[in-house]
């Protein structure tokens, strides 16, 4: 069975510069390596481990047009309650 890992270091920022938006699933910087693993979508994990570090998605703003239309704008805020999202974890089933 795949172990379930808490998601209680995910971390989101988006850099409107570059219009990447980065994922991290660890408390501390750590060496990676980085895959693309679709169109503009990096999965970075540590060799040793084969642990997630991190998913980096290029383009962000044409992928949230192309998925929700013109209308939907991603708004960079740093209000604390935007950058939280809740992902609770489901209990494993026997």
């Amino acid at each position: 069975m795949a172990k379930k890992k808490s998601a209680n270091g995910l971390k989101a920022k988006y850099d409107a510069e570059q219009d990447i938006l980065y994922l991290t699933f660890t408390r501390r910087a750590r060496k990676a390596v980085a895959e693309e693993v679709g169109d503009e979508v990096f999965v970075r994990y540590d060799p040793h481990t084969h642990d997630v570090v991190g998913i980096e998605f290029l383009n962000l703003s044409a992928r949230l047009e192309q998925a929700f239309g013109k209308e939907m704008k991603f708004i960079e805020s740093t209000r604390q309650e935007r950058l939280l999202f809740p992902i609770r974890s489901e209990p494993a089933t026997a």
